[in-house]
């Protein structure tokens, strides 16, 4: 008799694990859902764009090629994070690397604090640096070309 009811128990707490870990997932897919929609809400999508980033070299970096086109947002941000407008998943690239922004017409460069350094024309951008299009501004190892 005790059998039985030790074999209902096994039953009924894999019934329950097998809900939780299906629970468990649809979780996961609506909060990477969401984030897809504030990602794309992010990088313009439906609103204008500001200006572009464009790779011209990058380095030994495998991620993205030369000629890989990035949209701009007012305020847009650089790095590996999921925060980040542009998330460049690169192991030269910090978590949160660059920050750029428009005011008055003008773009402004920033390192946020990254290893590897944020540079506008081969110059650090330790504090705000304005750029203007067509100058190269290097994030880690990989160089873009601000256009309009």
């Amino acid at each position: 008799m005790q059998l039985p009811v030790f074999l209902l128990i096994l039953r009924l707490l894999f019934i329950v694990l097998l809900y939780l870990f299906l629970m468990q997932v649809v979780i996961a897919i609506t909060r990477d859902l969401k984030k897809t929609a504030t990602t794309d809400d992010a990088t313009g999508r439906g609103s204008p764009v500001f200006g572009h980033l464009v790779v011209v070299d990058s380095g030994p970096s495998v991620v993205v090629q030369p000629g890989t086109r990035f949209d701009l947002a007012p305020h847009t941000n650089i790095g590996r994070g999921p925060t980040n407008t542009i998330q460049i998943g690169d192991n030269f690239i910090s978590s949160e690397h660059t920050r750029l922004w428009i005011r008055n017409g003008t773009w402004y460069v920033q390192d946020a604090g990254s290893v590897n350094g944020t540079f506008v024309n081969n110059q650090p951008a330790r504090e705000a640096m304005p750029a203007n299009i067509g100058d190269v501004i290097r994030v880690g190892y990989i160089q873009f070309k601000l256009t309009q």
